[in-house]
């Protein structure tokens, strides 16, 4: 299953550990809006080759690309942020059809108190149907929770959606970080074969600090039974850890 476990490029010594244990490469160089203006694009684009080419990364199962997610919000009120949103995802897509890219996980944008579950579900669906509107058949998109308190509204948000190319990215340390009742492993049974991609990194439950897998509150191994016993055979699996440690070696031993 090694083809299935991906690490984030923000992470330390990202490139030599994808390449040693031939994992996959989730790449967050499209993360900040303005890498993808005109005047950066192809130098942010020619980073990304050079990191494929560094971890030896010629098959493009082992690429995934972390889309733009800075101010865009799917459910904003001013129609102007939501169309500036939209272009700079469309920017992000430029940028993966260069790289042949087929994978990208994207942000809900969603903020407790400033938008209701109602608001944030029918304008997130309204936008992500619209932006999936002219993509190619093969290109898929990972809706992530980053400040989320409860999974159903994501759910609704797919199923409304109603696309195969849409589907859930759980990080499991957001919801961790996020959620009052810390029960992570509930949001995996439920959100089940919506999630086609993971984030996995873990923290004390105060705070989103990006631990290596094993150095917090999570208790991963009941995180992977769960996976195992909810989702898909082909979910995707992202350490997004700052520093790794032994993240990569604790999780091929049990995948």
């Amino acid at each position: 299953m090694k083809k299935n476990l991906f690490l984030s490029s923000f992470s330390k010594d990202a490139l030599e550990i994808i390449r040693d244990n031939k994992i996959g490469m989730e790449s967050n160089h499209f993360c900040i809006s303005y890498n993808l203006d005109d005047e950066n694009f192809e130098d942010t684009v020619s980073v990304v080759r050079r990191d494929m080419e560094f971890c030896e990364i010629d098959d493009l199962s082992r690429l995934f690309i972390h889309g733009p997610f800075t101010e865009i919000y799917p459910q904003a009120i001013d129609p102007k942020a939501v169309k500036m949103g939209l272009e700079r995802l469309e920017d992000a897509y430029r940028g993966c059809k260069a790289l042949e890219a087929d994978r990208m996980v994207v942000h809900s944008g969603f903020l407790p108190v400033m938008y209701f579950d109602e608001w944030h579900v029918k304008q997130s669906v309204e936008f992500w149907t619209e932006y999936m509107k002219e993509k190619s058949d093969e290109f898929k998109i990972y809706i992530e929770n980053v400040f989320d308190p409860n999974p159903e509204p994501l759910i609704d948000i797919v199923k409304g959606i109603s696309d195969p190319r849409v589907k859930l990215c759980l990080d499991v340390g957001h919801a961790n970080a996020v959620t009052e009742d810390k029960d992570v492993y509930r949001w995996i049974k439920a959100m089940g074969e919506n999630i086609g991609h993971f984030h996995i990194h873990n923290n004390d439950g105060s705070a989103d600090q990006h631990n290596a897998v094993t150095d917090g509150t999570l208790d991963m191994d009941l995180v992977l039974r769960y996976i195992n016993d909810y989702c898909r055979e082909d979910v995707t699996i992202t350490v997004e850890s700052r520093e790794p440690g032994d993240s990569i070696p604790w999780l091929l031993e049990r995948l």
